[in-house]
């Protein structure tokens, strides 16, 4: 990743909401300008006192005052309108991510993160690197805009002075070009082990139980340790090429500051500069143009470590284009974030899904299913079955688009998708996986995930979670814990299973729910589900009671269908 891509999408950012970006622009320039003013009375107020003038001038030093109490006024002011830009610049890239893991076409497990710590890493800390580019912009146009008017300034006073300024501000940019990849190999390496502390704490979290079960809690302590080291260390090495970066605006700053007072010393004793004009030189030197080194330092550490967070949010997405291209910041603020596309019912009932000669790998392995046949048609209870490996859980994903197939077409009503990871979601389909994922929410929330409450109490009866409910304090108000903590396995399967049947699909897969479901639970959930008539299902299971109700068994052995 180059500093071009990056800068490619801060301005797309920048782009989502220009007039607020605009009047931040403005307000910083004309803080970074204030001192020019300042400078330029203080030149004024200095020639007259030395000059023989009578009289204090009463009048400018008011004018001083009214000209530095302005420009902290305006600081707050633009501090004001910084904080909701800030906001949104995290804001866009954030809903981005989240919506192209969700609706963007083909299998997303390529793009997701390997790791929770992974994806909060980068949506916290990624998403602040690239937000820090367009804050940093703000000040470095500032700095050069009050720069370049001061050394005009300047230069009609003393050419050599005026000059004297480039040397610095060219060497603080060289210092960030030399050290840009190292900038970028450490702060990879910095994001890399932040993640996996990050990841350990869930997981231990998580597990608390097994840790308890198994004594390794000594082992934990020492992984925890050992990934904390790790972590500083790079971490540190990162940080010190940082700051150094940084020190380099902030030493040329101060050299700079050296240089001009000699030149302007030298011209001071020669006669040709006034009193005036060292205060004039002073302040522009002071309180302008040193701030300019240290603001084209912290760009350049800004946007090398940006870089590092572009390609890694840009993995998250097929294009990169669409990590800035949102709706304008003030919708948000108005009407919230956009909704995710989905398939409205269909107009016509569903009739049959048909797969035909499906051949699904596992990225970089060899298993898999290779040419599998198999129809499921409406009020029909397909069962998929086999030996542990033979490739049940791959082909339902294959067909539900979650794998990329190698060939082979997946059908709906007769006619081909083109993209079953999109078109294959609810209402037409709805999928429960082997290990359930579940919010730390009321258990209607986790159940619902933002859709009306209406039909909530049919799945629950649905999935056999009424009698669990009812022994609940506060039923499915009752707040389950992280990934359903406070639930048992059952419960868990059996919430994600409500889950899916509230979404009214015409078609719900299942990748065998029976691991954590006692025989007379699942068996009374199956009769529940073919109770309705109208209900179709697609699902991996071994239980032979489930064989028994089945309309079709569909037996797999080395990824290829032997028995249907």
């Amino acid at each position: 990743m180059t500093t071009a891509s990056t800068s490619r999408v801060a301005w797309r950012l920048l782009r989502n909401d220009v007039p607020a970006y605009a009047l931040g622009w403005t307000q910083w320039v004309a803080f970074h300008s204030a001192p020019l003013a300042v400078g330029w009375c203080l030149k004024v107020i200095l020639d007259r006192l030395t000059g023989g003038a009578p009289g204090v001038p009463w009048l400018l030093l008011a004018v001083l005052l009214g000209i530095e109490a302005g420009r902290w006024a305006l600081f707050v002011s633009a501090v004001l309108q910084w904080h909701g830009a800030w906001v949104g610049w995290q804001t866009v890239p954030r809903v981005n991510a989240l919506t192209a893991l969700a609706t963007a076409p083909g299998p997303a497990v390529g793009r997701l993160p390997s790791s929770p710590g992974e994806a909060v890493s980068r949506f916290r800390d990624d998403v602040e690197d690239v937000a820090l580019v367009l804050d940093v912009w703000l000040d470095v146009s500032g700095a050069l805009v009050s720069s370049a008017v001061a050394v005009a300034i300047m230069a009609a006073i003393d050419l050599r002075a005026a000059l004297a300024v480039a040397v610095p501000i060219a060497a603080a940019l060289f210092g960030s070009v030399w050290l840009g990849p190292r900038l970028r190999e450490w702060r990879r390496s910095a994001r890399e082990a932040t993640a996996a502390v990050t990841s350990f704490i869930g997981d231990t979290f998580g597990g608390v139980l097994a840790v308890k079960t198994a004594g390794a809690e000594a082992a934990v302590d020492r992984r925890f340790a050992d990934l904390n080291a790790l972590r500083a260390t790079v971490a540190r090495r990162d940080q010190v090429g940082t700051e150094l970066v940084r020190s380099l605006g902030y030493g040329t700053g101060e050299v700079t500051v050296g240089i001009v007072l000699l030149l302007v010393a030298a011209g001071f004793r020669r006669g040709a500069l006034s009193v005036g004009d060292i205060g004039l030189f002073a302040t522009y030197v002071v309180s302008v143009i040193s701030g300019l080194p240290k603001w084209v330092g912290r760009m350049g550490a800004y946007h090398r470590q940006a870089d590092v967070s572009v390609d890694r949010l840009a993995e998250l997405m097929p294009s990169r284009d669409r990590m800035a291209a949102v709706q304008p910041v003030r919708t948000y603020l108005r009407h919230g974030p956009p909704a995710l596309a989905r398939p409205a019912a269909a107009s016509e009932p569903f009739d049959a899904l048909t797969v035909s000669g499906l051949t699904v790998r596992h990225p970089g392995s060899e298993q898999g299913v290779t040419g599998v046949d198999l129809v499921v048609r409406r009020g029909e209870l397909v069962v998929v079955t086999g030996r542990v490996g033979a490739g049940k859980s791959t082909l339902l994903r294959g067909v539900l688009g979650l794998l990329a197939a190698e060939g082979g077409t997946v059908s709906w009503n007769g006619a081909a998708v083109a993209d079953p990871s999109t078109f294959l979601v609810p209402p037409r389909v709805a999928y429960l996986p082997q290990v359930p994922r579940l919010f730390s929410e009321a258990l209607a929330e986790t159940i619902l995930l933002g859709l009306p409450a209406e039909g909530l109490d049919e799945a629950v009866w649905l999935a056999c979670l009424d009698g669990d409910v009812a022994a609940m304090p506060e039923g499915v108000a009752t707040v389950i814990g992280p990934r359903g903590l406070r639930l048992s396995g059952g419960q868990v399967q059996r919430a994600a299973a409500a889950r899916a049947f509230v979404r009214r699909p015409d078609l719900v897969v299942v990748d065998d729910i029976s691991s954590a479901l006692d025989v007379d639970t699942e068996t009374r959930l199956w009769e529940r589900f073919v109770a309705g008539g109208y209900r179709s299902a697609l699902l991996v299971s071994h239980r032979p009671h489930v064989l028994d109700i089945a309309t079709r068994v569909v037996v797999l052995d080395g990824g290829r269908v032997v028995s249907s």
